[in-house]
């Protein structure tokens, strides 16, 4: 029998986590391993990058208004989500007067996660898996929606870069199995922050497709080739 895998991503933007996540699905052995993707909102140019062996999760319309503006997720009517929204913008708001506004601050990300998760519905309704895989932070909804055997969360941050709420953040770190960082330098400015995380550290480098490379290469190949034609001929 396979073992089920679930993994969860925000959306499928062209960005170094979403890439990262694609090297990874199309690295899968799927004679071995029956992949469940959640993805909050399917919008994306990298969606047609998913591999058709992985079983893409319908977009469930609560987890799509995580990210999207309060006006519209007041008028789709998520009145719970726009409050919880709008709770933890206040809730960093004062985190960062308390800490002199530091300008690389991503503290609101945990906050909308601490805020939003209780009011989303639960996904247990998937079964239970062998491994549930949160791909970017704020880690909540795997924590507490998802039912697995093991979670592992990962990092694509470099912590000596961003500020963040470490007394916010910790609870959600610690409460994983595993946490997975793509190079060195990336765990040692994590555990700068999160010392006491140390033994749950794990290095996975990111995956780069050869598909997925040479697809790009051929459409900015087609992009080149339009852009020479779309001048088009000399002014007589």
């Amino acid at each position: 029998m396979k073992s089920r895998i679930f993994i969860s991503m925000h959306y499928m933007e062209l960005g170094g986590a979403e890439i990262s996540l694609i090297g990874l699905l199309q690295a899968v052995d799927y004679t071995k391993y029956d992949v469940d993707l959640f993805i909050y909102s399917h919008q994306g140019e990298l969606m047609k990058f998913i591999p058709k062996e992985v079983n893409l999760l319908a977009e469930n319309p609560a987890y799509s208004m995580i990210e999207k503006p309060v006006k519209e997720v007041l008028k789709r009517g998520f009145f719970l989500i726009a409050s919880a929204r709008i709770i933890a913008k206040i809730r960093t708001r004062i985190y960062l007067r308390k800490n002199n506004y530091p300008d690389n601050s991503i503290a609101v990300f945990q906050y909308v996660g601490n805020a939003v998760t209780p009011m989303l519905p639960s996904l247990k309704k998937y079964g239970r898996y062998d491994l549930a895989i949160s791909f970017l932070t704020p880690h909540n909804v795997v924590l507490d929606k998802v039912s697995a055997k093991k979670k592992i969360a990962w990092i694509h941050t470099d912590y000596s870069f961003v500020d963040v709420n470490p007394k916010v953040e910790l609870p959600i770190w610690s409460a994983y199995d595993n946490i997975v960082s793509i190079s060195p330098d990336v765990s040692k400015s994590f555990l700068g922050v999160f010392p006491s995380l140390k033994d749950k550290i794990v290095e996975f480098e990111n995956i780069l497709s050869p598909d997925f490379v040479r697809t790009r290469a051929e459409e900015f190949d087609a992009m080149e080739e339009f852009s020479g034609y779309s001048g088009g001929g000399e002014k007589e």
